[in-house]
């Protein structure tokens, strides 16, 4: 993406438009005018992006708005995700104003994500959230019970998006013996996915979560019921949570929790909290590359009698013959089958 001095913003560039925002002009390149501010997308309700500003006062919230032509390196992709960097036109007002407004005329590149297709879209990514460092996967160990499959798909996305993949098992209260947990969770401890165990009813356990969050932006992300919420609320406690507050204020009859958001840490770091969700489709991966992904197979598949292999009926594959000899995870070889059923070639 290209910042150019000597264009009117968007003049004389051809122009595409973004499948994930429709009405929306969108070009790799551009002029920024000399008043643009930069900040970062804490809040995205509908065409509504609530940005967070550096200024000599400290923090300051910019309402932006989403219309015409937008400077932006995505193609096919979610215009403006949470985490974003991005660049604001301010409107002028008056210094006693609350809340500024402004609108959005760029988006810089991202140094990491978590995505998955869009719903509907089988070649337009939609962007959970971006430049993070840690994807907490929240599960539970009843109510609901915890999907491997589905931890399968999240770690696959970390790997994709530059992201640090941990697994976090919530509602430790409500099982009499850990030990079952541990040996049926071993597998990602194997392959080098860090497990926290904690209860945010009882806050056994939140102590290594405060850790593991501090001074860092952390991504919850996760089926709904696994105590997410609760989690949120205990980690922030009474600390002002001033962005929900004002995407509350200012998106009046829609409803909040159904949309990703920034929130700061009262010891340091930021959380992105995100709604629940009940399917993660598979974005920027295919037949071909999907066993790389599974590192498991890694001592294997290179010795696979054909290349490429897809480890489900070739003869002289390496991979089926590690799972005869009960060398891989069972489990994970049907997981691995699952998405591969789901996956274009």
């Amino acid at each position: 993406m290209k910042f150019l001095k000597d264009n009117p913003l968007g003049k004389q560039i051809p122009i595409r438009q973004s499948r994930a925002y429709k009405g929306k002009l969108v070009t790799d390149e551009g002029t920024i005018p000399e008043n643009s501010i930069t900040g970062t997308a804490v809040s995205v309700i509908g065409n509504t992006v609530l940005a967070e500003t550096q200024t000599e006062k400290g923090k300051e919230f910019i309402e932006c708005t989403v219309s015409g032509r937008v400077i932006s390196p995505h193609k096919n992709s979610t215009l403006v995700a949470v985490g974003d960097v991005i660049i604001i036109l301010p409107e002028e007002s008056p210094d006693e104003v609350e809340i500024r407004k402004g609108r959005v005329i760029a988006v810089e590149q991202r140094r990491t994500k978590i995505s998955r297709r869009a719903v509907g879209k089988s070649t337009s990514e939609h962007v959970i959230a971006s430049n993070f460092e840690i994807l907490l996967i929240l599960a539970s160990t009843f109510q609901p019970s915890y999907n491997k499959r589905f931890i399968d798909r999240l770690i696959i996305a970390c790997e994709i998006g530059g992201v640090k993949p941990v697994i976090g098992l919530n509602k430790t209260d409500l099982a009499k013996d850990m030990t079952f947990f541990d040996e049926d969770l071993y597998i990602y401890s194997n392959i080098q996915v860090p497990i926290y165990y904690f209860s945010a009813t009882e806050g056994t356990g939140i102590d290594e979560i405060i850790e593991l969050t501090k001074d860092r932006t952390t991504l919850f992300f996760g089926p709904s019921g696994v105590g997410k919420s609760t989690l949120v609320n205990r980690l922030i406690g009474d600390y002002a949570q001033r962005i929900k507050e004002i995407s509350e204020r200012t998106q009046k009859g829609q409803h909040t929790t159904s949309f990703v958001k920034m929130l700061d840490l009262p010891y340091g770091g930021r959380i992105i909290d995100s709604p629940g969700v009940r399917e993660f489709a598979m974005w920027d991966v295919d037949k071909l590359n999907l066993a790389m992904h599974y590192h498991d197979f890694d001592e294997y598949y290179l010795n696979c009698k054909y290349l490429p292999c897809t480890h489900t009926h070739e003869p002289g594959c390496a991979v089926l013959k590690a799972l005869e000899e009960g060398k891989i995870d069972a489990e994970r070889y049907e997981s691995y089958v699952n998405i591969l059923e789901t996956l274009e070639s």
